[in-house]
């Protein structure tokens, strides 16, 4: 049987960063004024940074936001018109050049996950795409994302890889139901406790893969 290899995007496929905050300033400049008049102008400064370093319902939950601002945030991202410059990582090309059928799966808000993907020229190389939608009223995570591929496919799932950055996300996910998790630490990450692999570099995965 055929190896069926799961990709996650964000920080395993490019750098998340590299957005850059100007593609994506005219959302800041109109929620920033809802985040001051709950929490003030000093917490407010360091909330924002936070929102550029993890992901959007992490910050809600840790700070508290209601539901007006996370539906506003949503509404801002949905409603944005992106242009973004951003690439892929350098050795992205082994994954391009790998003959087992890929799947992305990532988590996001929908509009800015389909236009990074879109911007990254990426879509034609897996022959699925989901989005963990993270605002979703029926939002299954990652797990319930896994769950139903294996349904669909009945493939045993020890061959099946989690291939992303997030020990909390998509290799807790795996880990949890018995598939092969492999952590890209593009960044010099701690090794996760759910993590099978660990690699720097996407020419790793071929001798995993072998």
């Amino acid at each position: 049987m055929n190896q069926l290899l799961i990709f996650d995007l964000d920080d395993t496929l490019f750098e998340t960063k590299s957005i850059g905050k100007k593609a994506v300033k005219p959302i800041f400049d109109q929620f920033d004024p809802l985040l001051i008049a709950k929490f003030g102008k000093e917490m407010t400064a360091k909330i924002v940074p936070e929102l550029w370093k993890y992901p959007f319902d992490f910050v809600s939950q840790k700070y508290g936001f209601d539901t007006h601002q996370n539906a506003e945030f949503a509404r801002l991202i949905n409603v944005h018109n992106y242009e973004l410059n951003i690439q892929t990582f350098e050795d992205c090309n082994v994954i391009e050049d790998l003959s087992q059928e890929k799947i992305l799966v990532t988590t996001g808000f929908s509009k800015l996950q389909h236009a990074k993907i879109h911007f990254l020229g990426i879509k034609e190389q897996f022959s699925e795409i989901y989005i963990d939608d993270i605002l979703s009223p029926t939002r299954i995570f990652k797990k319930g994302i896994f769950q139903n591929i294996l349904l669909k496919r009945k493939i045993d799932p020890t061959r099946v890889y989690i291939i992303g950055d997030n020990p909390t996300s998509e290799l807790k996910a795996g880990f949890e139901l018995g598939l092969n998790t492999i952590q890209v630490a593009k960044f010099g990450q701690e090794r996760s406790i759910y993590a099978k692999h660990c690699i720097s570099n996407f020419n790793e995965l071929l001798t995993i893969l072998e």
